[in-house]
């Protein structure tokens, strides 16, 4: 078998990509913003996300839920994983989809394996119990697990546990960061501001926190260019 050219492959890649991605994920209740990035929203108001991941001939997909209750962390990809995690191998699994063949038998799948393998476990993290937990264990750099956790006590109205999390933030800030770096990273100044309103906000009242909750979420959406998903 002759080797495709690039634009022979790329015009097999777009059209199985329609076929076994697009059409049946968004029968799915899929939004899909760009080329690559399909969008949900969930139960619990998060959003479900896949990205595509090509390398070269192979493919893998990018699966998250984003906490978009909380500003400083709703891009984060923490709450997720690789759909080859799903095939149960040693090493990260990729898809090869080299040629027509190959990109039909591997993207129909890829496409069970995300209708039934990343469903249940979408399903299983659509409940309180399971994001909180999830979060608890995951972020890599702690001061965004502790404004994620303070902004999950709001949006899951638990109010008398939210401050012993902005706590835990402004006792971050000061003691795992230099000034300098408090001074030049603005992700991190977003992060204490964030934990300062969700303080003010509780001082004010319940309805005023539940209905920052609900701003912030649509800010959010906005943010992401994901308007459309705005209910």
């Amino acid at each position: 078998m002759r080797e495709l050219t690039t634009k022979e492959f790329n015009d097999l890649y777009k059209r199985n990509f329609r076929e076994y991605f697009d059409k049946p994920l968004k029968k799915d209740g899929f939004y899909k913003k760009g080329t690559i990035n399909f969008y949900r929203i969930n139960k619990l108001g998060m959003i479900e996300t896949l990205n595509f991941q090509k390398h070269r001939e192979e493919l893998n997909v990018n699966c998250a839920i984003l906490p978009i209750y909380c500003g400083a962390t709703k891009e984060s990809i923490t709450i997720g994983l690789r759909l080859g995690k799903f095939m149960n191998t040693r090493y990260t699994y990729w898809w090869d989809i080299k040629d027509d063949e190959s990109m039909e038998k591997n993207m129909q799948e890829m496409l069970n394996v995300i209708q039934t393998d990343l469903y249940n476990w979408f399903n299983k993290m659509d409940n309180e119990k399971e994001i909180l937990k999830y979060i608890s264990i995951s972020y890599q750099t702690i001061i965004n697990r502790y404004i994620t956790q303070a902004a999950s006590m709001a949006k899951f109205k638990r109010y008398d546990e939210i401050l012993q999390y902005v706590e835990k933030v402004k006792k971050e800030y000061m003691e795992s960061w230099s000034e300098e770096e408090r001074q030049k990273k603005e992700w991190l100044k977003k992060v204490l501001d964030e934990a300062l309103l969700l303080e003010r906000k509780l001082k004010e009242g319940k309805e005023n926190i539940d209905q920052y909750i609900i701003e912030r979420e649509k800010q959010s959406l906005i943010e992401l260019g994901l308007e459309k998903l705005i209910k």
